[in-house]
Formats: structure tokens, C-alpha cells, sequence
């Protein structure tokens, strides 16, 4: 069994899931999620379990090795090659692929973020059979979605919340500024005729009073709350083409967008850190322009 300690938000519990997932079709075994990181205090962004609106097959479960890896997390850390000959295995930057973890064996335990492709590259179709959204969307959102099917709708994600509230989270990432975002649009506007942008934020005054989208047709979705939030991600994936922010969450609206002919634009900066931010050209998918 390959076993992923869940942590973090919706975006970055389906990095998790799409590594184990992977892991367990290369091992012939079953995937299973221990929540025990959810319950733990920390100062980040309280989150909860957020899988349960896909059609994914793991069973929930509670492990010993979980809760004694959550613990002792940065000395397996530490010592990672040790305790990787023990079926336990943790990642070191969250965006940054590990290739220890083609060699994984037997029974394994996952602790980390595993926010790269690579986790689960050769696994694409069973991630998105996995990441098919449980419920139809109703009322406003259905009438949305009919009109990102018929125009050259593009998703624009602006993310800022705990980016801006919350300063341990604010000490790690940055905060897309507008600039970015008027590079992205105007990039997707010389490669897309007639677009149309979708808004998605938490922050819609902030966008109301400092973006700019000329004359194209601009929706702001602005209803989807609490917990129907991840139906923005579901809008998203219908999108003909998507600008993201430097979020999981807009990163899988992108990805599961299905139309072949895409265009996606992504911030060239996450990160306060420098360092972070020279791995994110082997973070993003091929063929996203980074701005």
C-alpha cells in the first residue's frame, strides 16, 4: 500500500493524492490517506479534507508510521536516505522532484507538498479519471459553464487572502501584483481572438480598483463560497485557456483543462526566496508561458 500523509489545501492535497496515486499504479498496489497532518496546529492556513469532492478511490486511514513520521518529520528529513530503505519518504522543496522516488519499493508512506508533474507523469489519465468533479454544477455556475464552452473564456485567478493577512504565509510567498497580470492579459490577448475573461478571486474589490481589461467582456464570479469554493477550480477547467496566480489551486484549474489547443500564462515568481523561484521551470507543465 502507498500511504500519503494529506496536508494543506485543496490544490496541494491533490498533489499529494496524484503522487500516490501514480506511486500505487507503478507498485500494482492501492493508494490510502492518512489525515493525521490535518489535525496537527500549525501557523498556516487552517485547512480540512477536501478530496471528497472527486471521484477518487483511496480509503481514509490512520497509521502509526503516520503519526510518528508527522512528528519526526524534519529529522527523517534529515536522514532521508536512511529512512527511504524503510518505506518512509518525504520531499525537500515542495516544487522540487525528487528522483529517488522512481525507486520506491513495497509498502511506502508520503510526507511532503510533491508539487511537480513529474510525480505522476506516465499517470495522466488515471489523475484526471481520479480528479472528475462528484457533482454537476446547478444554477449560475451551469449557465457559467455553458458560456466558457462557447467563447474564448479565459480564467484569470487572483489570489490574495492569507497571502496578505497571514504574515508567516506572506514571509514565504509572494502576492501577484497587478503588473503581472496585465502582462498575462495582453500576452493572451495577442494569441486568442475575441477572448473573454472569468474572474476568480477573494479579493474582488482589490481587482475592481487596480486591473484593466480594455474592452474585452470581463464576468466576475463572485458567489462560489465556503464550502462549494473549489467550484471556481471546476469553472476553471472549462476555461478555453487560463492566467494563473502562484497557487495550486489555479495551477490544477489549468491542468485539467482539457482543450488541447490551450494557452496558460503563470507568474515567473511564487517565493520571498530567489532560490525557490529558479526551480519553477521545472515546475510548470510544458508550454506554459511564465511572465
Amino acid at each position: 500500500m502507498v500511504t500519503v500523509l494529506l496536508s494543506g489545501g485543496l490544490g496541494n492535497q491533490m498533489f499529494q493524492y496524484a503522487a500516490a496515486k501514480a506511486l500505487a499504479k507503478r507498485l500494482n498496489t492501492s493508494p490510502a490517506i492518512d489525515l493525521y497532518p490535518l489535525t496537527k496546529k500549525t501557523h498556516a492556513t487552517i485547512r480540512r479534507y477536501e478530496l471528497g469532492i472527486f471521484n477518487t478511490d483511496a480509503p481514509i486511514v490512520s497509521t502509526l508510521r503516520g503519526r510518528m513520521l508527522t512528528k519526526a518529520r524534519p529529522y527523517v528529513q534529515k536522514h532521508r536516505a536512511f529512512f527511504r530503505r524503510f518505506g518512509l519518504f518525504t520531499d525537500t522543496y515542495a516544487i522540487l522532484y525528487q528522483p529517488a522516488f522512481d525507486s520506491l519499493k513495497g509498502s511506502v508512506t508520503l510526507s511532503g507538498y510533491f508539487q511537480n508533474e513529474k510525480y505522476f507523469k506516465g499517470a495522466e489519465a488515471d489523475i484526471r479519471d481520479a480528479f472528475t468533479f462528484r457533482h454537476p454544477l446547478e444554477g449560475k455556475n451551469k449557465h457559467v459553464a455553458g458560456l466558457l464552452t462557447a467563447t474564448e473564456s479565459v480564467s484569470i485567478h487572483i489570489r490574495r487572502g492569507d497571502y496578505v493577512q497571514n504574515a508567516n504565509v506572506a514571509s514565504n510567498f509572494i502576492t501577484c501584483d497587478a503588473s503581472y497580470y496585465e502582462k498575462a492579459v495582453t500576452y493572451l490577448c495577442e494569441k486568442v481572438s475575441n477572448p473573454s475573461f472569468y474572474i476568480f478571486s477573494d479579493d474582488f474589490d482589490w481587482v475592481k480598483e487596480n486591473l484593466n481589461f480594455g474592452n474585452h467582456p470581463v464576468s466576475f464570479v463572485d458567489w462560489n463560497r465556503g464550502n462549494k469554493s473549489y467550484i471556481d477550480m471546476q469553472l476553471m477547467s472549462l476555461c478555453k485557456h487560463n492566467i494563473t496566480a502562484n497557487s495550486s489551486f489555479s495551477w490544477w484549474g489549468a491542468w485539467l483543462n482539457a482543450n488541447p489547443d490551450k494557452v496558460v500564462v503563470c507568474p515567473d515568481k511564487w517565493f520571498r526566496e530567489e532560490k525557490k523561484n529558479a526551480m519553477l521551470k521545472d515546475f510548470y507543465p510544458e508550454g506554459w508561458k511564465m511572465i
